[in-house]
């Protein structure tokens, strides 16, 4: 066993000590932690991260991977499209890496096979394994102090499934994304004659090689899992019979519909969150037909084909057993037998003698009493008592003392709705996840990280190694960047000059500097207006493609002087970095409206009207465009590494080097008053250095 704290002759230290923890250590990584993964990539989020996985590898649902089988959504529901369109690690950029594009849009099916989609899932997580330990199970969570009296860490002990090696981790947050548990009635044998739905394809077939005998096999269970089991069974053993266990009248068909199907937008969860708890209750009862005990209206159909061609041949193998329910399973001599619990009075007990039960009961989802066992008793229930209380970013609720981050995927149906434990959400849940936690790691932030994505010769990222593990540190630093969207959009408004960079061709840049006017109102982070002389070459590169806009705010030379550690000099400096697709303007009156409001913004007071004669006469060499949002990184380099005197010295001498009136704005953003008893007056007297060498740390 390995001494704790202890790491093996060049393995990474970090997340090895109390000192020095991981800012994400996730459980399980399937596709809920997978998307979290590559979020934290996409966000550029400078977090250390390390996941923990049972299995050799990636693996979906191997139980159910049956030939011919769909997934229930569209393919644009993949791990990162609803949330990034252009991400590399799309259901499409896979199709195409593997050279099948083309022949899968010819299939006309937005609905992948579920082989396909664990091939996919596989793909993405290639770009990870130097943050996953496969075949590494999770022994122990413990919450333990970090410095202060307050549980503020988790010490994590794992071991390896081959050697049963044991390794201890400590992280600041824990990602559960494990799953839930085979739900097995109490009263049925564990024999293996009995095989959950989870495990179908890996044991049953080898446990009932013979396929051309009559067996009898009894399903229970009236869902999706249920009625793919059925279909194989009549496929593949022609003889045997098949007993459907429903506790309704018969298989019903999924309510798929629209408008049903809208309360798995991105905003469903949030809108379910915020019901009060009896109406969540008749929410979840409404839309339960959504999801749970239902079948595909394309699978009912195949089975009664074929149920009805068993009737033309003059025989019967599909038995449905309605309103019953599975009770006891025991071993019968050479085989078994199961007891049949009718739900109606018309419908009397029974035994049936079977030689083979297949369970499609659904998974448990509740924590592991045993992995858990000290934290539970730090967590607040849900108002059901039967969960763990969720904030909105999913993470757990927690008495005063645990201050650690337990942040749980796939548990929180009862307060965000049927959504949470399917694959639609992912995308949301997991950029609301990894901005939480962003939020909340403090700076200097952990050494290493999830790399930031840099593209490759083949159009995917380009992994970079964590900085623990290459000994490089993660750019820009954590305690660099700012979170706050409202400063973000303070320093866009006020410092409205930008440089806009997009690529001519290949790997060339171009730039126009230029002003850009933010809306607030408009899409999810804002919309910016421009316009270019439609002249400029940029004119012709910017419809439809993504682009980067850099706003450049306050910037000064630092001299050691200013700091009582007498420090190399730098430069301090604060600038957002927007990304987004852009789109010309065709309409007139929106390019003028545009244009105005440059004009209304600059100069409040001498308003430009619409029908001024003179737009008349430049519109026509103008090319108007909006700049959709769709990400915000914030660079606010203001000696965050240093006290609160050295701070405030380096703000005074930013503020000095601006235009006059830029003074409160460097209030507002450092967060501190420039002028205090221990920030000298006469420092905004002295003469400005000669900036002639630029920043060492820049």
């Amino acid at each position: 066993m390995r001494n704790e704290g202890a790491a093996p002759e060049g393995e990474d230290l970090v997340g090895t000590t109390a000192e020095r923890p991981y800012d994400l250590l996730g459980i399980g990584f399937g596709p809920s932690n997978l998307a979290l993964a590559v979020c934290a990539r996409e966000q550029r989020l400078p977090l250390s991260c390390l996941f923990v996985e049972r299995r050799e590898g990636v693996a979906w649902h191997p139980g159910m991977l049956i030939d011919g089988a769909r997934m229930q959504i569209s393919f644009l529901k993949d791990l990162v499209s609803l949330r990034n369109p252009a991400s590399p690690y799309s259901f499409l950029q896979y199709t195409k890496a593997k050279g099948r594009l083309e022949r899968f849009v010819n299939l006309n099916e937005f609905r992948p096979t579920r082989i396909e989609y664990d091939d996919y899932l596989k793909w993405v997580a290639e770009d990870f394994a130097d943050q996953v330990r496969f075949g590494t199970r999770v022994h122990r969570v413990t919450p333990v102090p970090a410095g202060g009296g307050t549980l503020s860490l988790f010490r994590v002990e794992t071991e390896e499934v081959a050697t049963g090696r044991r390794t201890t981790h400590y992280a600041r947050n824990v990602v559960h994304a494990g799953g839930g548990r085979a739900g097995r009635p109490d009263a049925v044998a564990d024999v293996s004659a009995v095989i959950h739905s989870s495990e179908f394809l890996t044991r049953f077939p080898e446990r009932f090689k013979d396929h051309d005998a009559p067996y009898r096999f009894v399903i229970a269970g009236g869902g999706q899992s249920a009625g793919e089991i059925a279909e194989y069974l009549l496929h593949h053993y022609d003889r045997a019979e098949i007993h459907l266990v429903v506790s309704g009248y018969t298989l019903q068909p999924t309510d798929n519909s629209p408008f049903v199907n809208e309360q798995f937008y991105s905003g469903g969860a949030d809108s379910f969150y915020r019901m009060a708890p009896e109406h969540r209750a008749v929410v979840a009862a409404q839309l339960r037909d959504a999801n749970y005990g239902v079948v595909r209206e394309d699978l009912l159909e195949r089975l009664f084909n074929t149920d009805y061609l068993d009737e033309v041949k003059g025989r019967r193998r599909l038995h449905i057993h309605s309103f019953s329910r599975l009770g006891e399973v025991r071993e019968d001599g050479d085989g078994l037998a199961a007891t049949l619990h009718g739900r109606l009075e018309e419908r009397p007990d029974e035994v049936l003698a079977c030689d083979g039960v297949v369970l499609a009961t659904g998974y448990d989802r509740s924590l592991d009493p045993e992995i858990f066992a000290e934290v539970l008793p730090h967590l607040v229930a849900d108002e059901a008592g039967t969960g763990v209380s969720l904030t909105r970013s999913y993470r757990a609720r927690t008495g005063s003392e645990l201050r650690a981050g337990l942040y749980l995927q796939g548990f929180g149906e009862a307060q965000f709705g049927l959504g949470d434990t399917l694959l639609s959400l992912l995308p949301f849940r997991s950029k609301e996840i990894v901005d939480d936690i962003a939020d909340r790691v403090p700076a200097p932030a952990g050494i290493g990280g999830c790399p930031v994505m840099s593209p490759g010769a083949t159009g995917r990222p380009v992994v970079s190694a964590p900085a623990a593990a290459s000994g490089t540190a993660v750019y820009p630093p954590s305690w660099y960047l700012e979170h706050d969207r409202e400063k973000l959009y303070a320093l866009m408004e006020r410092f409205r000059f930008a440089t806009l960079i997009s690529a001519r061709s290949g790997d060339e840049p171009f730039a126009t500097h230029l002003p850009l006017i933010l809306d607030r109102s408009r899409g999810t982070k804002g919309v910016l207006f421009g316009h270019l002389d439609r002249a400029n070459e940029h004119a012709s590169l910017i419809d439809g493609r993504r682009m980067l806009a850099v706003f450049h705010g306050p910037n000064a030379y630092m001299p050691p002087a200013l700091f009582a550690s007498d420090p190399l000099p730098t430069w301090n400096s604060m600038s957002v970095h927007v990304r987004g697709r852009v789109r010309v303007i065709e309409d007139r009156e929106t390019l003028v409206r545009g244009l105005v409001g440059i004009a209304e913004h600059s100069e409040p007071d001498n308003r430009l009207r619409g029908d001024d004669p003179r737009i008349d006469r430049i519109i026509g060499g103008i090319v108007g465009f909006e700049f959709e949002i769709d990400e915000l990184v914030g660079r606010f380099k203001l000696s965050q590494d240093r006290d609160e005197t050295d701070r405030r010295h380096a703000a005074v001498a930013l503020a000095r080097a601006t235009e006059r009136g830029e003074r409160d704005f460097i209030e507002y953003a450092v967060g501190l008053s420039l002028i205090t008893e221990d920030a000298p007056r006469d420092l905004a007297d002295r003469p400005l250095l000669p900036i002639a060498i630029g920043g060492i740390h820049e």
